[in-house]
């Protein structure tokens, strides 16, 4: 069994709240890691970190980007086991959307559309943050199609069946947090 982690956020942007005051979720955007450290997040976002409207591809750290502009980010952080070979076809995926980051955008479409529970992704060129998520489950069989229902949010995965929260706090703590752990065990 190997793990990976959904790292549920939220900046405090003025487009985050007001993404939080429609859905009243406490957090409105979703990256996966494969490895614990969080060096490397995955998601469908905002390219750069003061231009919210140009979107697409992006590979997050918590003190890089986006995540060191808005430092108030708070984070929640599922932990979530799969099969070696599920986690495989994550990797695999994962490979494959940065070797070819540049042709692939955000589904500014489908986030307005989803605001009225309606489904919309044309291409699966497009994706906004849940659906790049939910696609990547999806494809390696960790959970069935169309589990979340028409629309998936970032708190929706809080309802995976064998995901723990890991870590619930200010992003840029969780590397304290690791560390301390680390040197709890030693």
């Amino acid at each position: 069994m190997k793990k990976i982690y959904l790292i549920m956020t939220h900046t405090g942007t003025t487009i985050s709240q007001l993404i939080r005051r429609h859905t009243g979720n406490t957090y409105n955007h979703i990256s996966i890691a494969l490895h614990e450290d969080l060096e490397e997040m995955y998601s469908f976002g905002r390219l750069h970190p003061y231009i919210f409207f140009i979107g697409g591809f992006v590979i997050e750290n918590p003190r890089k980007g986006t995540f060191k502009r808005f430092h108030k980010t708070i984070a929640k952080v599922l932990e979530v086991p799969v099969s070696d070979e599920s986690y495989a076809i994550i990797e695999t995926y994962i490979r494959q959307f940065i070797s070819d980051k540049k042709t692939f955008g955000y589904n500014f479409l489908g986030i307005l559309k989803a605001r009225n529970n309606v489904d919309y992704q044309k291409s699966y060129r497009k994706f906004y943050c849940s659906q790049f998520v939910n696609y990547l489950l999806v494809c390696a069989h960790v959970i069935p199609e169309h589990y979340f229902g028409n629309v998936v949010t970032p708190e929706s995965f809080c309802s995976l069946e064998n995901a723990t929260v890991h870590y619930e706090g200010l992003l840029r703590d969780y590397d304290q947090r690791i560390f301390e752990s680390k040197n709890l065990l030693d």
